[in-house]
């Protein structure tokens, strides 16, 4: 059984997009997160966030975990989707203006075209 591993890459990736967004510092995305400033440096220099922080950080982006988990034994393409799929994803819901079903279904056709990207590289 493969082991389950953070994608640091992914998470950061997805708090950057979510704070440029916002046009916010990261002190601030700590701040509203009710995280350590601190915290947010040891992660840009790769190193995981504890359990609480991890769980903070994820209630801030309203994202599950699973978008930021890996099994060990997926290659490099599949974690550039995850990567590029979690960016997306925080990038629509960083819009003010679109509805709550419309972000949704945008959303899902983003996550609907990257399967199908990944089926035709595979």
């Amino acid at each position: 059984m493969a082991e389950a591993k953070l994608d640091m890459d992914a998470l950061m990736a997805a708090l950057d997009a979510q704070r440029r967004a916002l046009q916010i510092s990261w002190r601030e995305l700590a701040r509203q997160a009710s995280v350590s400033p601190s915290s947010l440096t040891r992660m840009q220099q790769g190193k995981n966030p504890d359990v609480n922080t991890f769980a903070s950080l994820l209630q801030w982006l309203k994202l599950p975990a699973e978008r930021f988990m890996l099994a060990e034994t997926r290659d490099d393409k599949q974690k550039e989707h995850a990567n590029r799929l979690a960016v997306a994803s925080t990038l629509l819901r960083g819009k003010k203006n679109m509805t709550p079903k419309a972000t949704k279904a945008l959303q899902e056709l983003v996550r609907a075209a990257y399967s199908l990207a990944k089926e035709l590289d595979e």
